[in-house]
């Protein structure tokens, strides 16, 4: 596993106005070879039934599901559910040993009526529950292309349900938004909050290919329960916020999960703090990575990075031990999160607001520049921010479901390059 752990600079500059101090952290997996003994899979695929899943969206999501059937093996456990406003469960979990009676059930899965998005995520728990076992990849995966409208319909009730649920249980949560209707906000959180992956699907037919996509990853998983415990001097310096993923922080340490981790994927976090109280004396922040190794060793590894930042009156020393990798990880995820807002007030139709949001943010990047070349990362992410502020004045006008679905796609290119997805 490839890691780095740095702060922007090493060094504090005494008596400057900077206030905010970044750490940052990414790990790099190593590739899953073929040959290699993979985790078995315990999976719930819940699929939404509704009214509007009618046609093409179904028909692709049950050739989505037989794409996932056909990839698993006698080693793996697989249950599906369907939902409407009634939860039908057309396989409970057990092992993939009977394909062609898979196919025939979800053959006849066909659509019906309202949304209860929150009965079908907990059927898919209790699923995945009556299998459990922690040496498995355990995930529920759910797809929907509407509004919780039945049984629990408040988001944050929901988030918590994902968040309990992969706390006690070690369940994660992905989710797949279909069209322009859903609620990408609920969708994004329900798999931020559930320790998942979320994927916009804009047609029908790109179904498979996203369940493909997540399956992939899920059978070349090369750690599994891994996390970072960061600890940090909290009597000069107070966190502020993470970028990239939650972060949970009680006192002076923050944990952030990053769960299952699968062959080359790239993972990063980015911290800030501000600093409340002088120091004249080295400040020191470490971060330990835990990760129980699947493919290689078969063991659980632990390793801890440490950081010290002294305060310096030299301004050249400061600005000679400027570490740009993290800089521009910084404009990366600060211009991302501005970007996020901008949409935001787009949503609510906020078209000025949001075109000043834009324009301070490509001021930022555009001076960020000017120090340093944009590495590919920051120039896809800038393109996108350019994308969207020459396409605002035409949404003022849009048809509401060509408006919704621009926002879905900016936003789903806003958290690709968030998660550090290719």
């Amino acid at each position: 596993m490839k890691t780095l752990f740095s702060a922007e600079n090493q060094q504090w500059l005494v008596g400057s106005p900077k206030k905010s101090l970044f750490l940052y952290f990414e790990l790099q997996a190593p590739k899953f070879e073929s040959e290699q003994k993979r985790v078995p899979l315990n999976i719930s695929l819940v699929i939404d039934r509704s009214g509007s899943m009618e046609g093409d969206k179904l028909a692709y999501s049950k050739k989505a599901v037989d794409f996932v059937i056909d990839n698993l093996t006698p080693d793996d456990f697989l249950s599906i559910v369907q939902y409407d406003d009634q939860i039908d469960v057309v396989s409970p979990a057990q092992k993939v040993q009977n394909k062609t009676q898979l196919h025939t059930l979800v053959k006849n899965i066909q659509a019906r009526n309202t949304t209860n998005l929150s009965g079908g995520m907990q059927e898919g728990y209790k699923q995945v529950g009556t299998t459990l076992n922690k040496s498995y990849v355990n995930r529920v995966l759910i797809l929907s292309d509407g509004l919780a409208n039945e049984g629990v319909t408040d988001p944050e009730q929901l988030q918590k349900i994902a968040q309990t649920r992969f706390r006690n249980e070690g369940v994660a949560l992905s989710t797949f938004g279909v069209g322009a209707d859903f609620n990408e906000a609920l969708m994004t959180n329900l798999s931020e909050y559930g320790n998942g992956n979320y994927y916009f699907i804009a047609k029908p037919d790109d179904i498979p290919a996203i369940f493909a996509k997540e399956l992939s990853g899920l059978l070349s998983v090369v750690a599994q329960n891994t996390h970072i415990d960061i600890e940090f001097p909290d009597r000069h310096v107070k966190f502020v916020k993470s970028y990239g993923y939650i972060a949970n922080a009680v006192g002076n340490k923050i944990q952030i999960n990053f769960n299952d981790v699968f062959s080359e994927e790239k993972k990063g976090i980015l911290l800030k703090f501000d600093v409340i109280v002088p120091f004249e004396l080295p400040i020191d922040f470490s971060a330990t990575l835990s990760f129980d190794d699947v493919v290689s060793t078969f063991s659980h590894q632990t390793n801890t990075y440490k950081i010290s930042i002294s305060p310096t009156s030299d301004a050249n020393a400061f600005k000679a031990g400027m570490q740009y990798s993290i800089l521009e990880q910084v404009a990366l995820f600060e211009s991302n999160d501005m970007f996020e807002e901008a949409m935001r007030q787009t949503d609510q139709r906020n078209f000025e607001k949001a075109k000043e949001i834009l324009t301070q943010i490509k001021l930022y990047l555009e001076t960020h520049f000017q120090l340093l070349p944009p590495n590919e990362e920051l120039k896809k992410q800038y393109e996108t921010i350019l994308a969207y502020d020459n396409q605002i004045e035409d949404m003022k006008t849009m048809p509401t479901m060509d408006f919704m679905m621009e926002q879905k796609m900016s936003k789903s290119a806003n958290y690709a390059l968030k998660k550090k997805r290719p």
